[in-house]
């Protein structure tokens, strides 16, 4: 297992690094192998070290302060996603966990957890040969080599807790060590309770992630809009060479009803609005409208979207909606989505889109194919038609702690950026409470969504 860190702000901002080595060193000495020049950044400031017997990351304060999901920690277990801040107001961090190919760790505690629950289903002799094929197949390295003894070491409590069950006293019996005794064994089982909750809470933020990766994404498209520019003559604005100028731009958009109806930002669809370039000529009377505009979901050709369909809200929340005949749309998902107030505990923002528009759909497709789009110059349509014939027309998948909630607008850091306006925001429940908007371009750790309600509004009933 790896340490990778994606750096959200500080000298690394916009990098990805996966490390190698077991413990790092982070600090603003050149030598440390994180070497952040900051302020707030002391040389020796902390360190991340993988303990194979546990099966985890630790994270440790050194000579400075360090914050994990905004709490100050001395020493703490990471888990996949947390936002680590080195220094009151320093560098952050997003840490995640990079599994080599056929990398397999499974802690003691976990082994003991599932055994128990196959034992309570299946029985004792089940819940037995479950913990022996864990030990055997995810257990590290170390571990496996210890089997034996930690087979033993764990027969003699085992037995010795049977024992116990089997020969306690009646109730007239008790006596005071007994009543303590049943207090720790119930205070014990109220923190595996606990840890069996955390534990929960990551499987089914896992789990919802994997169902958007392999499900829902099929149901997020990229919109690609021309424009064309009218002059108040009635002549169309052209390019140098003589040929029409009709600017282009991307963003994403998602299925919200069987009936079609897909939702976006209003500046997606009317996009003439942000674009402060064209705004001059607005200023004396020139008409911007749509040349063309399609919607691209993986999997299928670019479908052409009918402006005439377009809703929008008349207040000035960026959301608006545009509709598709269903039959354009086979196999694609009509996305879930959230009604009611918002009551996520887990606080996680899920966010699906097209950041980087063809920029980032290129750095993802096959390089042979990218490198021959280039050299052919080829236009924007040409791009997306060719790599949705590929299959390359795919959304981007990050995710991140929601920070605040209001009436009208949610803030996350799941990193996001132009392109992936109008996307879709999951909540750990797997369904969507909101649709990406805005960045803060000099603070990525700040995004905005506009709560779902406001878009289920323009849907027909």
């Amino acid at each position: 297992m790896r340490a990778q860190l994606l750096h959200l702000s500080g000298p690394l901002r916009g990098r990805t690094v996966t490390h190698s080595d077991p413990r790092l060193t982070i600090g603003s000495d050149p030598a440390c192998d994180v070497s952040l020049s900051h302020a707030q950044v002391l040389q020796k400031h902390a360190e991340i070290e993988w303990v194979e017997g546990e099966c985890q990351f630790h994270l440790r304060r050194r000579d400075g302060a360090v914050f994990v999901n905004g709490d100050e920690v001395d020493e703490v277990i990471l888990q996949e996603d947390d936002l680590v801040e080195i220094g009151e107001n320093g560098p952050r961090i997003r840490f995640r966990i990079w599994w080599p190919p056929g990398a397999s760790c499974k802690v003691v505690r976990r082994m003991l957890q599932d055994a128990r629950e196959v034992a309570k289903e299946s029985g004792a002799v089940a819940g037995t040969k479950a913990l022996t094929r864990d030990l055997l197949t995810q257990a590290t390295p170390t571990l496996k080599i210890g089997f034996p003894i930690l087979v033993l070491a764990l027969a003699l409590p085992i037995g010795w807790l049977a024992g116990w069950l089997g020969g306690r006293p009646s109730l007239e019996q008790a006596t005071t060590a007994a009543a303590v005794a049943r207090a720790e064994i119930e205070a014990l089982r109220q923190e595996h309770e606990k840890h069996r909750a955390e534990i929960a809470l990551l499987r089914r933020g896992s789990e919802t992630v994997r169902r958007i990766q392999d499900h829902w994404i099929r149901g997020v498209c990229l919109i690609h809009g021309m424009l064309k520019v009218q002059m108040p003559d009635g002549t169309e604005l052209e390019d140098r060479d003589g040929t029409p100028l009709r600017p282009e731009y991307t963003g994403t958009g998602f299925l919200a009803s069987a009936a079609g109806w897909v939702v976006t930002n209003r500046h997606v669809v009317t996009p003439w609005e942000e674009m402060k370039p064209l705004q001059p000529l607005l200023d004396i009377g020139a008409k911007v409208s749509f040349f063309r505009i399609t919607a691209t979901f993986p999997g299928l050709q670019p479908i052409e979207v009918d402006p005439a369909t377009i809703r929008r809200r008349s207040d000035k929340l960026d959301v608006a909606v545009f509709l598709i005949p269903p039959p354009l749309l086979p196999d694609v998902p009509v996305l879930p989505l959230h009604r009611g107030p918002l009551d996520d505990p887990e606080r996680r923002a899920i966010v699906v889109g097209y950041p980087a528009g063809l920029v980032g759909l290129l750095a993802k497709a096959d390089s042979a194919l990218a490198d021959q789009l280039r050299a052919e110059d080829a236009p924007m349509t040409t791009v997306i038609e060719r790599l949705a014939g590929q299959s390359m027309v795919a959304p981007m998948v990050t995710q991140g702690l929601l920070g605040n909630s209001n009436p009208t607008v949610l803030v996350y850091d799941a990193e996001t950026t132009h392109g992936g306006s109008g996307g879709p925001v999951f909540a750990a429940d797997g369904t969507v409470i909101g649709v990406n908007y805005a960045i803060l371009p000099d603070f990525s750790a700040a995004n905005y969504g506009v709560p779902i309600q406001f878009a289920l509004e323009l849907l027909p009933d």
